[in-house]
């Protein structure tokens, strides 16, 4: 039986976002900043798994956390 990969899922709270851009600025690829300045997820997929997680290690307020299944990640 074939082992099934769990997607990582990538959260980013718009409540505790200050537009720091440490997330942007770490791992562009997968973050960006929308019109109201807040930190939003572009493409999963668009950097390594250990960029994402030192992006969300990154942030000054703790607004983004990385989670696969039912483990956080970051």
């Amino acid at each position: 039986m074939a082992e099934v990969e769990v997607e990582v899922e990538i959260r980013v709270s718009r409540a505790r976002c200050i537009a720091s851009k440490a997330c942007v600025n770490t791992a562009p690829g997968v973050f960006a900043l929308d019109d109201q300045r807040v930190s939003t997820v572009v493409d999963p997929a668009g950097e390594a798994l250990a960029t994402v997680i030192e992006a969300a290690e990154m942030c000054p307020t703790g607004a983004i956390s990385v989670w696969k299944g039912d483990q956080q990640l970051a």
